[in-house]
């Protein structure tokens, strides 16, 4: 397979530039992870952005210092309590919880984003790989439609949109792609990779037939960020990824290496900060802040094995 032609990007936000290719860290307002209100003030040392889902953007009472991206929350249409339906001839998310309902629509995700990020991705409705053959389809025309609804809809011009694609192989996820060419988009995003990542000949051919597509824009993975894949993925063109396992490995008491070490249990919460942030650089091949190197391979070092 030919590697494409590596292209300086950069994408100019209100709260400054993102330079690619880049790793994305994802972080949570909030207290349901409170090892995320930790790690975020040290972000802006390691990253040049910070993903936030649209759910966990709603609870952000202060900003993060780097350009804030802010997804859809389509993820949430894979719940058991949440379907998805069509409303006035779009795709929305309608969460049931108890006596409590929820719908996540294009018109609510965007009037959010535009107050509140830096970058904003259209509402996608990721397509199970059980469910390709009875729901693929539907899910796919309804994530195009938000997309091209969006693009028309959108009011800030400082605002880069990126349009989310979906489908469940190759040939699904480049139609979807070629059915976007021609709306105003600053950027494309690939979505519902994740449970296809281990059938790497699969994951490549989605890639490079989207990035095909959209030779010029700046193309984004969700959810792929263990750091050799990471590379793989650059090397194909992607000039940005997110991922939070760099905060759920350090949860879980664990350091990025070769391997991912054995759990530590006995770990202190500020330990554990330490651990997300020395995964955080390894992903990103930043270095780590001298103070922070210091601790990493000491004192935590002589406890994590």
């Amino acid at each position: 397979m030919k590697k494409p032609k590596q292209v300086i990007r950069s994408l100019v936000t209100r709260s400054g530039t993102i330079t690619f290719p880049t790793y994305v860290p994802v972080t949570t307002f909030g207290g349901k992870y409170p090892l995320d209100n930790l790690v975020r003030p040290f972000l802006p040392r390691l990253a040049s952005a910070v993903m936030v889902s649209y759910h966990y953007a709603k609870q952000a009472k202060e900003g993060v210092g780097v350009p804030m991206m802010v997804d859809s929350g389509g993820f949430a249409s894979l719940f058991e309590w949440a379907e998805v339906e069509e409303m006035n001839g779009l795709g929305v998310i309608r969460i049931k919880s108890g006596e409590d309902e929820e719908i996540i629509s294009p018109d609510s995700v965007l009037s959010f984003q535009e107050e509140c990020a830096d970058v904003a991705f259209t509402l996608d409705l990721p397509i199970p790989p059980a469910r390709a053959e009875t729901e693929g389809e539907r899910r796919m025309a309804l994530s195009i439609t938000n997309a091209i609804w969006a693009s028309r809809n959108k009011r800030r011009r400082d605002l880069p949109l990126f349009a989310c694609i979906q489908g469940w192989d190759a040939e699904s996820y480049t139609r979807c792609a070629k059915a976007l060419i021609g709306h105003d988009f600053q950027g494309i995003a690939i979505g519902g990779l994740v449970p296809r990542m281990h059938d790497r000949e699969a994951l490549e051919a989605i890639v490079t037939n989207v990035r095909a597509v959209f030779p010029d824009l700046p193309l984004h993975v969700f959810g792929l960020g263990v750091p050799h894949l990471v590379k793989r993925l650059f090397e194909l063109g992607v000039d940005s990824v997110d991922s939070s396992a760099y905060v759920k490995l350090a949860a879980d008491g664990k350091r990025w290496g070769d391997k991912a070490t054995q759990a530590s249990v006995d770990l202190a919460p500020l330990n554990r900060m330490h651990l997300a942030l020395a995964n955080l650089a390894t992903a990103s091949q930043r270095a780590l802040p001298l103070g922070f190197a210091q601790i990493m391979y000491g004192t935590i070092q002589s406890r994590v094995t």
